[in-house]
């Protein structure tokens, strides 16, 4: 098989080298800042680098504004020139594709693996999300979990796997969420619920915040009763928390966008590999029938 890497963080560096030591085919390009092995050849454009691939891989997420995501190089890549650049039959791989993207692809005759639409991945990317976010809580806070408090905003994939190994350490551990039936389900599992509307009410006891939900709902009424001494991390795209803000308040912000990638990114790798495999079995097994 013959992979293309093209862009991407830590975790695709790790990926490159993992195709690599398993005998396919690998070249890379706009990952200058990457640890890549020898075998692995840089390849100096688009074209060169995709030509003969069977997929191309993106990162996670796999564009932004427009461009492919590139933070381990100075190249700038518009998703629009790659896509021109590749031909049909081809599998563009990578995460969160924009609507538009997905669909020009699937009208260039490229065949799209989005691996945030699929649960195997984002199941395994949310429990190494929340991994590092508790390594995260721990570096960034002069206090310990054990005996801390601590509140998580919204009940998805992250949150929810991140409250209960908060409280498996001994942290007092919230859940705020919307739904009745999430926090419900919350305090199922033992952790402490509220509304979204509570939040503020509760942070002055805080010691940690972490916030999963893409929207502004900590507002200026939560930030200010926070003390200074406690941890607020976002998890969340954009928007979250106005960072700014909280800045100007004086609070402890963590802001960690693509959390795998940083904290453990050979694990991210990983599954991003296991994710593409599972992909191709079940084409061949599809092709078979």
């Amino acid at each position: 098989m013959k992979f293309a890497v093209i862009g991407g963080d830590a975790r695709a560096g790790w990926l490159a080298a993992l195709l690599a030591g398993e005998g396919h085919s690998v070249r890379s390009y706009a990952l200058e800042k990457a640890a890549l092995p020898q075998r692995i050849s840089p390849c100096s454009s688009v074209e060169a680098c995709v030509y003969g691939a069977d997929w191309v891989i993106l990162g996670v997420p796999a564009e932004k504004n427009g461009s492919v995501s590139t933070p381990l190089s100075i190249q700038h890549i518009r998703t629009e020139d790659l896509l021109t650049a590749l031909w049909p039959g081809q599998t563009l791989c990578g995460g969160r594709f924009s609507q538009g993207t997905a669909l020009a692809a699937v009208r260039a005759g490229l065949k799209v693996c989005d691996l945030m639409a699929r649960r195997d991945f984002t199941v395994g990317n949310a429990a190494l999300t929340a991994e590092g976010a508790l390594g995260l809580l721990i570096r960034e806070s002069p206090r310990s979990l054990w005996k801390g408090k601590a509140l998580v905003t919204g009940w998805g994939r992250i949150s929810s796997l991140l409250a209960p190994r908060l409280r498996a350490l001994g942290c007092e551990t919230w859940v705020a969420a919307r739904k009745p039936g999430d926090r419900a389900e919350a305090e199922g599992l033992g952790l402490r619920a509220c509304g979204l509307a509570e939040v503020a009410d509760r942070a002055g006891e805080l010691d940690f915040l972490v916030n999963t939900v893409p929207a502004q709902i900590l507002d200026r009424a939560v930030l200010e009763h926070m003390r200074p001494d406690a941890v607020l991390l976002e998890l969340a795209s954009e928007p979250g928390f106005d960072r700014t803000l909280a800045g100007e308040l004086g609070l402890r912000t963590v802001y960690a966008p693509g959390l795998p990638g940083k904290s453990a990114p050979c694990a991210a790798a990983c599954l991003m590999r296991d994710t593409i495999y599972a992909v191709i079995r079940e084409r061949e097994e599809n092709d078979g029938t």
